[in-house]
């Protein structure tokens, strides 16, 4: 998605004790995450994915038998501003590593000018954009990036079959003029016209317009079956109602940006009765019961939206990578992620009783998969991975999950586009 951070310093080092937390040293994890701005709404929710994290990695030992802490820092979902808490939390905390950002954009300027150079690990919940892809294949990550989120490269797939199975022959797109907006619609334009549809309109936007109706009568000429908006809840908001108020079909091809119970609630869920949406899906694992039930206790009933699962497992892959260097350096970090990801190891999942029993195959040396409550989760060369796409409609004026787009129907047609 977004395009749309976890950072985490030591302050000792060793094993990830089973036993319990020992007070005399304290491990930082920092998060650079949007509280505010246009993905505010989404970030305060994905946020809590990574303290439930922590307190399941304090509840099986802490890390390197170190307590955890989270240092959030909101970025106010403007890459200046993220860069700015990004090099607060490296220079002033010395963390080494980071989970977030939300924003592909966000991400992009943290990625570029503080952890690759700064040999920092990255690791975001919701940044989509393929530019990382690009930028991992170019050497210029230095390998420190990972998502536990799908590229663009396949939301754009998704939502072009989603398009068409609905019927629509003729689509406008409305697009964030950022990493993620560029993206997904480069992504979407290309397989939709590979596959028989035609894009009567791609209109950029800038944010934080007090108005778009410039841009929404762009769109409107030649009259399309539908509107892709590409965006985040804020901006998103004031187009939808523009698109509506100038009489455009209230017919919405809606992405992960926009899979929030708010925008649907400013919007008017009376103008969203014919929405098709889609998002990060997971495969269904035993820990994504384990996640919902926790989640449940100590935040109450878990939003329908996407990356909160994918912020908790960012976050317990870095406390496991830190356990099997037996370092906090973000070289060691970044060198470990796929020895606690290993498909060949013992299979551990989410919560604290399996967190424990990770951290004592680990101190007998055996390998592991830690298999996420988002997906199990395997990292390629370009810290990508493979994830099914949820497609997601407002049923009563409720977001709702309605069905998915598998991995292999994607891969099908990736291949039939080329």
């Amino acid at each position: 998605m977004f395009k749309k951070y976890l950072l985490i310093g030591a302050a000792c080092a060793g094993a990830l004790g089973v036993g319990p937390v020992q007070a005399a040293c304290t491990t930082t994890i920092g998060s650079v995450m949007s509280l505010t701005g246009s993905l505010g709404v989404l970030g305060q929710q994905i946020a809590k994915g990574a303290q439930l994290a922590i307190a399941d990695l304090n509840a099986a030992g802490g890390v390197n038998t170190c307590t955890l802490q989270l240092s959030l820092l909101d970025d106010q979902t403007r890459a200046s501003v993220g860069v700015d808490a990004a090099k607060k939390l490296v220079d002033i905390q010395h963390v080494s590593a980071i989970v977030g950002a939300l924003s592909s954009g966000v991400s992009a300027a943290i990625l570029t000018s503080v952890a690759a150079p700064g040999k920092v690990v990255l690791i975001s919940p919701s940044s989509t954009s393929p530019t990382f892809t690009t930028l991992a294949k170019e050497g210029k990550t230095g390998g420190y990036w990972f998502r536990t989120t799908p590229s663009d490269a396949l939301q754009g797939v998704a939502m072009a079959k989603v398009a068409l199975d609905a019927g629509f022959k003729k689509v406008a797109v409305l697009y964030l003029n950022n990493a993620y907006g560029q993206g997904l619609n480069s992504e979407f334009v290309n397989a939709y016209a590979k596959l028989g549809g035609k894009v009567t309109q791609s209109v950029v936007y800038n944010p934080s317009q007090p108005s778009y109706r410039s841009e929404v009568n762009k769109a409107l000429s030649p009259a399309p079956d539908a509107l892709f908006l590409i965006g985040y809840p804020g901006d998103g908001t004031t187009i939808a109602r523009e698109w509506i108020s100038a009489g455009g079909a209230q017919k919405f091809l809606l992405p992960d940006g926009l899979e929030s119970q708010d925008f649907v609630n400013d919007v008017g869920a009376k103008y969203l009765t014919n929405v098709h949406g889609t998002a990060a899906g997971s495969v269904t694992t035993p820990s994504l019961d384990t996640f919902k039930q926790e989640f449940q206790t100590k935040f109450g009933s878990l939003p329908t939206q996407a990356y909160i699962a994918n912020a908790y497992d960012g976050t317990v892959i870095v406390g496991l990578a830190m356990e099997y260097a037996k370092s906090t350096s973000g070289t060691a970090i970044r060198d470990s992620i796929r020895k606690v990801t290993d498909p060949r190891g013992v299979k551990v999942y989410a919560g604290a009783i399996q967190l424990k029993k990770a951290a004592k195959l680990l101190s007998e040396h055996k390998a592991i998969q830690y298999v996420g409550a988002s997906g199990p989760l395997q990292f390629d060369a370009y810290g990508d991975i493979n994830a099914p796409m949820v497609v997601w409609s407002v049923d009563g004026g409720k977001v709702k999950s309605t069905g998915m787009v598998t991995v292999e129907q994607i891969a099908a047609l990736r291949e039939k586009i080329k």
